[in-house]
């Protein structure tokens, strides 16, 4: 199983989503006393309001199962979704759990997989906010105790995954251009997203855990500018760039600031904050030469989702379902490189 958390301050707008006809809405459990969307809207807000101070009372959790697990049991759904709630401490929460049918006509494809969502009041019956430090890490750990009591799917968790999962998002938008490009209703031949390539050079700079500096010349090489946020002379935040696509470091597998620091860099302050400064001020940070990457040691397909390798594969057998182009720009003395997958 794969689950998603996001926070939010409509109660009605979730509702609404999730009792969304065209989703083919089954309510699985609920401890709301009513039936309609009015009357669970007016629960949920009259419960929040015992806090006023939280911005924010509205928790959102998103499940999907694995296609090889089939179409799933209720009761099963139920259970599962017990667990998440009592586990993550929320018993005493007001919330609702919603189970989504394959089909939707506002998405440009189908599911191919059984998902559920539930809706959490973040303050609870007594008019406390429940503390969700932690909260993502600990549905991971739930999850995977599920899918083994339920011999379901096992999924790594992002901490034992050598490469991020694509986002929704990203695999719909890379397997809509595969089948235009195939119908040639596209001419353009599709193209990696941007914050795939960022993932992808991140880890090739960070491969045998280099110096912080090191770290930061290597993305320069790759084209990808790196900017961190200093306070008190800490680093306490980091985006990326790559031509015009912008991405805060948190967005990406283990590329934040204090995961950065922990897992993939070591860090001297004397000698790496001088290339902190260089980077953030646009300055070419030097880098020995036996210590360069390029782009010709990665790996794109390790980035791109089995289901659309899959769905390549299937289009013809004559001609190579994907390759990757790289193109050599040369200009004064550093050689920089961009890449595009073609199909």
């Amino acid at each position: 199983m794969i689950g998603k958390i996001t926070t939010g301050s409509c109660f009605r707008g979730l509702v609404d989503y999730l009792l969304d006809s065209n989703k083919m809405p089954q309510i699985i459990y609920t401890n709301l006393a009513g039936c309609d969307r009015n009357t669970m809207t007016w629960e949920l807000n009259t419960c929040a309001s015992q806090r006023s101070s939280t911005k924010k009372p509205v928790k959102h959790i998103s499940v999907g199962f694995a296609p090889d697990d089939g179409k799933l049991e209720r009761e099963t759904i139920e259970e599962i979704a017990i667990a998440i709630v009592s586990e993550l401490g929320y018993d005493n929460n007001q919330y609702i759990v919603v189970r989504h049918g394959r089909v939707d006509p506002k998405h440009d494809r189908n599911h191919e997989h059984d998902h559920f969502h539930i809706l959490i009041n973040m303050i609870n019956l007594e008019g406390k906010r429940i503390e969700d430090g932690y909260d993502k890490k600990r549905l991971e750990r739930i999850l995977r105790q599920q899918e083994i009591k339920h011999n379901l799917t096992i999924v790594a968790s992002s901490e034992q995954r050598k490469y991020k999962a694509s986002t929704t998002g990203q695999v719909q938008r890379m397997m809509r251009e595969v089948e235009e490009y195939q119908t040639e209703a596209r001419a353009e031949r599709p193209v990696v997203p941007h914050a795939l390539k960022i993932q992808s050079g991140i880890d090739l700079a960070s491969c045998d855990r280099p110096s912080l500096r090191v770290f930061l010349a290597r993305l320069q090489q790759l084209q990808i500018d790196p900017k961190l946020k200093v306070e008190e002379g800490k680093i306490t935040g980091i985006s990326y760039r790559l031509q015009d696509f912008k991405v805060r470091g948190c967005k990406l597998h283990q590329a934040s600031s204090s995961q950065l620091l922990e897992h993939r860099v070591t860090f001297d302050s004397q000698e790496d904050m001088l290339a902190v400064c260089k980077a953030n001020k646009n300055e070419r940070i030097e880098l020995e030469p036996e210590l360069e990457v390029s782009w010709n040691q990665v790996d794109i397909k390790n980035y791109v989702p089995n289901k659309i390798k899959q769905l390549l594969e299937a289009t013809s057998e004559s001609q190579e379902t994907y390759t990757v182009r790289k193109s050599i720009v040369r200009e004064q003395s550093r050689r920089n490189k961009e890449f595009e997958i073609e199909f």
